[in-house]
């Protein structure tokens, strides 16, 4: 059996309007180019300040000593979730003192989560008390080997995140539109003055499915929502263990790279530590060797999902829950191309009915690049192809 994490170290969860923003990394300019001539191979490791390519071992003594170790990972990619759980291993046999923070769990299912890490739940009761399907919805065969190793060898998972349906209401509504009882629920500073944090969104709030987003300010307090609480969540922790505790941490990409997001947020309350890895394909479009994205870039194959295309269109739900209306489209988008307009009802895709913006996500995760929506428009039902490849 193993010990449970440390009491208090979790409190709070949350959904995201991004979607973890894990896909394309947008560069916000953050001072001279440092790009490297250097073509790098699959399987290398580099430090991308130096452009140095590390061995494996060269990389854990480096993150070894730091209190807060980012992984980042794109949300769909099994390699990702391997160079995660290698990370995970590796770390493991020199610090004996680990615990494994996640942004998939809200911190409010912190004891759910001290349960199966002690062994005294399965997985099928994980899944289901922490409602897997409805809070993050990718295919949990992608963490299993993680979680299931953290729970071999005792490690304390740790829930990071802000509970969904207040960051939903918050990204319609805004942040004012909590009770304090809700209020509550999430992280108590949030750091709005940070004008380079705010660009980064806003880069972001045009290429997302947006649809019952109240408008930017919104959107932007939805994002900090989510980031601000996985930062109070990691702060406390660290305070806890009195820094005798390395955490790794794994989360989407868009919320460690380009010195913005979740580490500065953590830095903002309690110095300390950390180093940012992060798998990117060979193939990206920036290129891998970019100090922009991380501390460390480990190069994977070539990429699909962190290329594709953004479907490039706003929708919400209806109020009859049967549905989901185009509310705009983006030119030279995906949904442009595919002939998609305003006000256009989605009605399935792939003949799986739409009812709820997840609905929508889940079903372009699942079907990848290419797939067939069922629309609604002036009365009569039309079949569209949508090709996201591009």
């Amino acid at each position: 059996m193993c010990l449970l994490s440390l009491k208090g170290a979790a409190a709070c969860c949350v959904l995201l309007l991004l979607w973890g923003c894990a896909g394309r990394l947008a560069s916000p300019p953050m001072g001279k180019d440092l790009s490297m001539p250097r073509v790098y191979r699959m399987g290398e490791i580099v430090e991308t300040r130096s452009g140095r390519v590390l061995t494996l071992d060269q990389l854990i003594r480096e993150l070894s000593g730091v209190q807060i170790v980012y992984v980042g990972e794109t949300h769909v990619s099994e390699t990702d979730h391997r160079v995660q759980e290698e990370i995970l291993r590796r770390l493991h046999r020199v610090n004996a003192t680990l615990a494994l923070g996640m942004e998939m769990f809200t911190r409010e299912s912190q004891p759910i989560l001290d349960r199966f890490a002690a062994g005294a739940t399965d997985e099928e009761t994980l899944l289901r008390e922490v409602d897997w399907s409805g809070t993050w919805g990718y295919p949990f065969s992608l963490y299993r080997p993680i979680l299931m190793f953290a729970r071999e060898k005792c490690i304390p998972i740790l829930g990071l995140n802000a509970p969904r349906e207040l960051v939903r209401r918050i990204g319609a509504d805004g942040l004012q539109s909590l009770g304090p009882s809700d209020r509550e629920r999430l992280a108590q500073d949030f750091h709005q003055d940070d004008p380079q944090h705010r660009e980064y969104v806003r880069s972001q709030y045009a290429q997302h499915l947006t649809g019952g987003i109240g408008g930017f300010q919104s959107f932007f307090e939805a994002q900090l929502a989510w980031e601000e609480t996985m930062a109070e969540t990691l702060a406390h922790r660290l305070l806890m263990s009195m820094g005798k505790e390395q955490i790794v941490v794994l989360v989407g990409k868009g919320h460690v790279s380009h010195g913005v997001g979740l580490p500065k947020l953590v830095l903002k309350r309690l110095m300390h530590t950390h180093k940012i890895v992060v798998p990117l394909p060979i193939n990206h479009r920036s290129g891998v060797a970019d100090p922009h994205v991380a501390d460390y870039v480990w190069v994977t194959e070539t990429g699909t999902h962190p290329q594709r295309g953004r479907l490039g269109m706003m929708v919400r739900e209806t109020a009859s829950g049967e549905g989901l209306e185009v509310v705009s489209v983006l030119p030279g988008s995906p949904s442009e191309r595919a002939g998609l307009k305003k006000g256009d009802g989605i009605l399935a895709v792939d003949e799986v009915p739409m009812r709820a913006l997840e609905d929508l996500h889940k079903a372009v995760v699942r079907a990848g690049d290419r797939f067939r929506m069922t629309v609604k428009r002036n009365g009569e039902v039309l079949s569209v192809t949508i090709d996201a490849s591009q």
